[in-house]
């Protein structure tokens, strides 16, 4: 969502970016800084070339700033929970530049 709380796009696994207008790109995370305790590490992402000619066209470098959440809770990997799938959400906030 954009600061107005409007659907611009997607994130996924990747990691990867897609925006509603159907360009897409994916990076290589180039630097990391811890967050506060219980939330992901703010990230510094190498943007690769995109797909499609849309906002992710031209970008260099993705940052995720703000993290809340996305630690998951200590919990013992053993036989009892084989095969058990655990979410844990997240929020934050990711800026795009484009290097001119």
């Amino acid at each position: 969502m954009d600061a107005s709380k409007k659907d611009v796009g997607k994130y996924y696994g990747g990691p990867t970016w897609e925006s509603k207008d159907g360009s897409k790109v994916s990076g290589k995370q180039v630097a990391v800084s811890p967050a506060t305790p219980g939330n992901l590490p703010l990230q510094l992402v190498k943007a690769n070339q995109a797909t499609g000619n849309g906002v992710m066209a031209d970008l260099t470098y993705i940052q995720r700033l703000n993290t809340v959440g996305g630690i998951p809770p200590s919990q013992n990997c053993d036989r009892g929970n084989i095969g058990q799938e655990m979410k844990v959400s997240y929020q934050a906030d990711y800026v795009f530049y484009t290097a001119r």
